[in-house]
């Protein structure tokens, strides 16, 4: 097999459990998890599948270390967005957007492998392996996008969680439109113009004539469609 390691895997595994995760990843990239099974794996390798189990238990472990590959990266880029505590709420929001894409611009079949969650379905550990995840990343998150609308940085007449579906869905959107068109355009590019309209639409709106914001809280949102 020639080695082409991808960069993020290649920061946190050596050897031959590099090999064995960089290449369930790109089966899972090309084929789904279907595509994983030992003897693939092995045969891309180039051991026996008997070798493959002096590394791994079983197809299992061998996708739950590709989890650890991306929880590794998300709790890395999520690290950044959390300690500049010196920047502003929404550049710290638009640092963690632009981070994420740019690590999956430089590993675009760990990226297709973790917009396609149907991936890891099939495993009721894996599958609740990987809600927990986005349960972290929501609270690191709203922790963050909270900080933003005490300070009046972010509107804050819609709800935080509202505000968090907004900005991982986009960024989600944008990734698997990259990866389903082959990586045919520039993430990172596309990333940022996509972070300049999110950040407008999170930002608090103008002020009235009066110097008055027609921002409303979700209260008053919430009476006012009782109300109709």
């Amino acid at each position: 097999m020639e080695n082409k390691h991808l960069p993020i895997i290649q920061e946190i595994l050596t050897g031959r459990r590099l090999e064995i995760v960089e290449v369930a990843v790109e089966l899972l990239a090309s084929g789904g998890a279907r595509s994983l099974t030992m003897r693939a794996i092995a045969d891309r390798v180039g051991v026996s599948e008997a070798a493959l189990y002096r590394h791994f238990s079983g197809k299992s472990a061998i996708m739950s270390a590709v989890l650890d590959v991306f929880e590794d990266v998300a709790s890395d880029v999520l690290s950044g967005a959390l300690e500049d505590s010196d920047a502003g709420v929404l550049d710290r929001v638009g640092k963690f957007f632009e981070d994420r894409c740019a690590r999956f611009a430089e590993n675009p079949s760990l990226a297709k492998v973790m917009v396609s969650e149907e991936n890891f379905q099939e495993d009721p550990e894996l599958a609740e392996r990987l809600l927990q995840m986005m349960r972290s990343h929501r609270r690191v998150i709203g922790k963050i996008i909270a900080e933003g609308v005490e300070s009046g940085e972010i509107r804050g007449d819609v709800p935080e969680k509202e505000l968090f579906r907004i900005i991982f869905g986009a960024l989600r959107l944008l990734v698997r439109q990259w990866c389903l068109g082959g990586f045919s355009f520039d993430l990172k590019g596309e990333g940022k113009d996509l972070w300049s309209v999110l950040r407008r639409m999170l930002s608090p709106p103008p002020m009235t004539a009066g110097g008055k914001s027609e921002m409303r809280n979700p209260k008053q949102i919430q009476n006012a469609n009782e109300s109709n």
